[in-house]
C-alpha cells in the first residue's frame, strides 16, 4: 500500500523545484516540473480593445509576427500569472540586445540567470533574433509555411514549437556564443537550426501558452466557451484565427487560487516493460485554496482518457488515480509514493500524457508525463540531463486508505522547432 506523509521539510541547498503550466518532465531522478493551471477570483486586468484586424487577417499578407504581439503579450501575461513567476521578463542592455520587431523577451528564469551569465563572461554583443514565441505567432509561422511564404522551410505546428517552452533562444551570431553559452547551460544541438539554442536544465511549458490562450477566449467571450486543456486542436485553432491581434479588451488575470509546486525525491531512471518501481514525490500547495482530501488527480487531454500507466492494484479507475486522502492547506505539503508499471512494448518506446487536479467539478492544472519504456536489450530513447536534488527533513509519517499514486516521467527532450 502507497503511504502518504503530510511533510514539513523543506528543499536542501542545490534541489530544484519547478512550477509550470506545461509539461512535466524528470531531469534524470531529481526535477518533476509540475503544471498548474489556476482558477481566477477577481477582476483581470483589461488589455486592449479588440479591432478590426484579426490573427488570420495575416496570413497573407506580412512575414512578421511582430503583428500579433498585443496578444501575445497578453498570453505571456497569462502565463506569468498561472506559473507563479516560471516564465520571467528579460531587456536589452548589459550586451544583449535585440533584432527585430518580433522579439517577446520572456524565459524560463534560470534560463536568464545563465544566458545573462554567458554575456557577462564573454564580454561583447548577443543578438536575440526570437525567444519566447506564444501559439498565436507559431499559428502564423505554421501558417505561412503551408502556403509557402515567407521563405519557411521548416516549421512545428502551434504547440509545439521549442520557443513556446521558454527555454529557447535564436542568435543573429550565434557563431561567436556557442561556446560560452555551452559552459552556462545552454545546448546548440538542433540540426539545421544554427541560430537555435535550448536551455534543458529549465522546465519545458508548452501547452501553457495554450492554455493561456484558452483562458483569454473564454474570458471574452462567454457565450462560446472552449476547453481550457492546454492542447491545441480545431477549436482552439479556430478561435486563434478570429482573434483581435492587438489583444482582447480584457487580459490577463493574476489571482491565482489553485497552484502546486512539485519536487521529485527519488525514482528510477528507465522502466522495462512490466516493471514496477517506486517514486517518492513532494506537492506543496502554493496557492490560496486549501486542497481538500477529496481532492483527486485524473487524467486530462481529453478529459477522463485511460491512461497507458494504469496500474489497476492501485489506481482508482484507468481515468482516476486516486484521492489525496489528506487535506493540505496553503503553503502546506504532502508527501506521496508513487507506484508505476510500465506498458508492454517491443522497442522502446515513450509515452507522453497528461494528468490534472480535481476538486469537485473544478479542475484546476495540466501535468504531463513522459516516460520511456526500454524493453531488455533495447537502446534508450532521446535521453536527457541528471539533475541531483536532494529533499530531506522532518516528515511525519502515517498511512491513509485513501493514498493517491503520482506517475513518474522520464525526460521527454522534444526537438522541435
Amino acid at each position: 500500500m502507497p503511504r502518504i506523509a503530510v511533510s514539513c521539510f523543506g528543499r536542501l541547498p542545490g534541489s530544484r523545484v519547478a512550477t509550470a503550466t506545461g509539461r512535466v518532465q524528470w531531469l534524470g531522478p531529481a526535477v518533476l516540473a509540475a503544471i498548474v493551471g489556476s482558477a481566477c477570483a477577481t477582476e483581470p486586468a483589461t488589455g486592449t480593445l479588440e479591432g478590426a484586424s484579426t490573427v488570420d487577417d495575416h496570413v497573407a499578407a506580412g512575414c512578421s509576427t511582430a503583428v500579433v504581439l498585443g496578444l501575445s503579450q497578453q498570453i505571456a501575461d497569462e502565463v506569468g500569472c498561472m506559473l507563479g513567476g516560471e516564465l520571467v521578463s528579460f531587456t536589452e542592455g548589459n550586451g544583449v540586445v535585440f533584432s527585430g520587431s518580433a522579439v517577446l523577451p520572456y524565459l524560463a528564469p534560470d534560463a536568464r540567470a545563465d544566458l545573462l551569465a554567458a554575456v557577462a563572461a564573454q564580454g561583447g554583443t548577443l543578438e536575440v533574433t526570437s525567444a519566447y514565441r506564444t501559439v498565436v505567432q507559431q499559428y502564423l509561422l505554421y501558417r505561412w509555411y503551408q502556403d509557402g511564404r515567407c521563405g519557411i522551410t521548416a516549421a512545428a505546428t502551434p504547440g509545439n514549437s521549442n520557443h513556446e517552452s521558454g527555454r529557447a533562444l535564436d542568435v543573429g551570431n550565434y557563431g561567436t556564443w556557442v561556446s560560452a553559452m555551452a559552459s552556462h547551460g545552454w545546448a546548440h544541438d538542433v540540426p539545421g537550426d544554427d541560430v537555435h539554442f535550448d536551455h534543458l536544465a529549465s522546465a519545458d511549458l508548452r501547452g501553457s501558452d495554450v492554455l493561456a490562450f484558452q483562458r483569454l477566449w473564454n474570458r471574452n467571450h462567454p457565450e462560446d466557451v472552449i476547453d481550457e486543456d492546454g492542447d491545441y486542436g480545431p477549436a482552439t485553432g479556430a478561435r486563434i484565427a478570429s482573434a483581435p491581434a492587438e489583444g482582447f479588451a480584457i487580459g490577463a488575470s493574476c489571482a491565482t487560487s489553485r497552484a502546486v509546486t512539485a519536487h521529485l525525491v527519488s525514482g528510477p531512471s528507465t522502466l522495462a516493460p512490466g516493471a514496477h518501481a517506486t517514486v517518492v514525490l513532494e506537492l506543496t500547495n502554493t496557492g490560496t485554496i486549501a486542497w481538500p482530501a477529496t481532492t483527486r488527480l485524473v487524467t486530462s487531454a481529453p478529459m477522463d482518457r485511460a491512461s497507458a500507466l494504469y496500474d489497476a492494484a492501485h489506481w482508482t479507475s484507468a481515468s482516476e488515480v486516486a484521492a489525496l486522502g489528506t487535506a493540505v492547506a496553503p503553503g502546506g505539503s504532502i508527501d506521496v509514493e508513487i507506484a508505476v508499471i510500465g506498458p508492454a512494448v517491443d522497442v522502446a518506446t515513450r509515452f507522453d500524457e497528461q494528468f490534472a487536479l480535481a476538486d469537485g467539478d473544478a479542475r484546476f492544472g495540466m501535468i504531463g508525463v513522459a516516460i520511456d519504456v526500454v524493453p531488455t536489450g533495447a537502446g534508450p530513447g532521446d535521453g536527457g540531463t541528471v539533475d541531483d536534488g536532494v529533499v530531506g527533513g522532518c516528515a511525519t509519517g502515517g498511512g491513509s486508505s485513501g493514498a493517491l499514486l503520482v506517475v513518474a516521467a522520464l525526460l521527454a527532450r522534444r526537438r522541435r522547432r
